[in-house]
């Protein structure tokens, strides 16, 4: 699954949000061993586990916009979508706060 969020922020701070929302979402949501690391200046990798199962995916981030993509195993493509709702809320959440020069 794939979305792409629209930032209107340049790659350095939309990077800024991403570190910002991968922290917040660690923090929150330690229990399924959240996990987030750059592998380039624009793309990071993120992964956790839930109910026993590793869900992974990616984080590029572009100029004014964000894709991020997630795979999981076909038994669980049911949480898929709500999984994706749960880290694209957080991206937002912390593109509005660049936007509004709070980071």
């Amino acid at each position: 699954m794939k979305k792409t969020i629209e930032t209107k922020l340049d790659k350095a701070r939309s990077k800024k949000a991403i570190d910002k929302a991968m922290d917040d979402y660690k923090a929150r949501f330690a229990e399924y061993s959240p996990h987030f690391d750059w592998k380039t200046d624009d793309i990071g990798d993120y992964s956790f586990s839930a109910k026993g199962v590793k869900c992974a995916g990616t984080i590029h981030v572009l100029d004014n916009k964000v894709n991020v993509e997630m795979d999981v195993p076909f038994l669980f493509k049911i949480f898929q979508g709500r999984a994706m709702q749960v880290i694209q809320d957080q991206v937002v959440f912390w593109v509005e706060k660049a936007k509004k020069g709070e980071i």
